[in-house]
């Protein structure tokens, strides 16, 4: 049942109901095309940059996935120490790392840690190294094909990303801060206007990885949803159309006593 476009008030609402599926407008043979083609194989890259070759990490034997899942907390309080780079490995790596993969006509299709919408894959991870051992301070992009890093500019971004983020205490005491963007056209190709719907999804796929994994090395993790979005875009140097930043993150080393847990 279509809502009259003249009780439509806000975007928000009119993108929504201009996104559903409809058995009127979507063919009775409807059918998701196979993983194939050069979208499932796309990976941003920065071949001029410093790169990082990192090492791929073994998953820890314990704690395990449930007892993971009941400790996740969101913390705002670290302690702000160093992480190791070690760290910062598999932090990357379990968030958004190329996992496995599956045989294709023409190839293979890279798994990753997190589920995607058509295996597109349309998010990017970006890293500003605020006080991490063995790195130097600067922005960096997780290039996900050949699990490295790539230097994308030096720098002590912290008082910036603390403004960007609208003054939040916690970015002052993090170790790192994370920026996932969006490639929006790698899902937009093939889902139209719905793929944005997808898109959004798939950045909480990944946050919610960086939740889990920050659980289990004993750090602390708090997302951020805040922020000024054009500030950040240049701060990580992406146009903010093609690309954009949808969600941010940081993580650092948890208080002594625990600090606030929500």
């Amino acid at each position: 049942m279509s809502i009259p476009r003249e009780t439509l008030d806000s975007i928000s609402e009119i993108y929504h109901e201009n996104t559903k599926d409809r058995e009127r407008v979507i063919p009775m043979d409807f059918g998701y095309a196979p993983a194939t083609g050069p979208w499932h194989r796309a990976f941003k890259k920065y071949p001029h940059r410093p790169r990082l070759a990192l090492s791929v990490p073994e998953p820890a034997a314990s704690p395990g996935a449930e007892e993971v899942m009941r400790s996740r907390r969101t913390l705002r309080q670290f302690a702000g120490e160093p992480l190791t780079l070690t760290e910062v490995e598999r932090l990357l790596y379990f968030t958004n790392g190329i996992t496995g993969a599956v045989p294709l006509e023409g190839g293979t299709l890279p798994l990753r840690a997190s589920p995607s919408a058509g295996a597109l894959y349309p998010i990017e991870v970006y890293l500003a190294a605020l006080s991490v051992d063995g790195l130097e301070q600067g922005i960096y992009h997780y290039e996900v094909e050949g699990n490295a890093l790539e230097f994308v500019r030096p720098g002590s971004f912290g008082e910036e990303i603390f403004e960007i983020t609208h003054r939040q205490e916690m970015v002052r005491e993090a170790s790192a801060c994370l920026f996932m963007t969006a490639m929006f056209g790698r899902t937009k190709h093939k889902y139209g206007e719905r793929g944005y719907r997808y898109v959004l999804l798939d950045a909480g796929h990944l946050a919610q990885n960086l939740y889990l994994e920050s659980t289990a090395l004993g750090l602390g993790c708090a997302t951020i949803g805040g922020f000024l979005d054009d500030r950040a875009n240049r701060l990580i140097g992406v146009d903010g159309l093609e690309e954009s930043v949808l969600y941010m993150a940081v993580v650092g080393r948890v208080l002594s006593n625990g600090g606030e847990k929500v």
